[in-house]
């Protein structure tokens, strides 16, 4: 599959699982030494070859002023692991327990099985496209396929963009279920 179309199928899948609003989230893929990222501002579930950018992993160049604003934290997953694909998203669920808990553990049999030890919550002052975010979850996707920053989003990484689609419908999906199963625990309807 040419990285258009990948960017294209996976951008496509974000919106209709409603895992991001019309103009939010990005995606990146390794390209050597370079990374394509997504444009800033762009609709991931309307990608055409204009608003795939090319850019340098370690600096600066051309091309950079128009990459997603999040492209420090691309950068420094490219840098500091092996993965070759990133996906950023606003999954509501996840957002929604990474306002009330540091460690997402799923309770379905199947988000247990992807996610056995949870997913980490991170907290930090700015949450986006910060060096911050970019030095906290940069060491925790080298352990775990998904990290949550609080409040803003996931970032997940892996081989291809498919893998980052499927870690971050997982969690949203074990989110829906931890989320129905804390409010039948109150005794409230859902």
């Amino acid at each position: 599959m040419n990285v258009l179309r990948e960017f294209q199928k996976t951008g496509a899948d974000l919106f209709t699982a409603g895992l991001n609003n019309s103009h939010s989230g990005n995606m990146s893929v390794r390209v050597g030494r370079m990374l394509a990222i997504t444009r800033t501002g762009s609709m991931l579930h309307r990608l055409d070859h204009a608003d795939i950018v090319e850019t340098a992993i370690d600096g600066d160049d051309a091309e950079t002023r128009r990459a997603s604003r999040e492209i420090p934290v691309h950068r420094a997953i490219y840098r500091g692991t092996t993965h070759d694909a990133i996906v950023h998203a606003h999954p509501a669920h996840v957002i929604a327990l990474s306002l009330a808990l540091d460690l997402i553990r799923p309770v379905d049999a199947e988000g247990a099985y992807y996610f056995p030890h949870g997913v980490p919550v991170v907290v930090v002052r700015n949450a986006i496209a910060s060096d911050e975010v970019a030095a906290v979850v940069t060491p925790l996707l080298r352990t775990c396929p998904l990290v949550v920053v609080r409040g803003h989003g996931s970032f997940a990484a892996g081989p291809t963009l498919e893998d980052g689609l499927h870690w971050t419908t997982s969690l949203e999906h074990s989110a829906r279920i931890l989320c129905l199963h804390l409010s039948l625990a109150r005794g409230q309807p859902t």
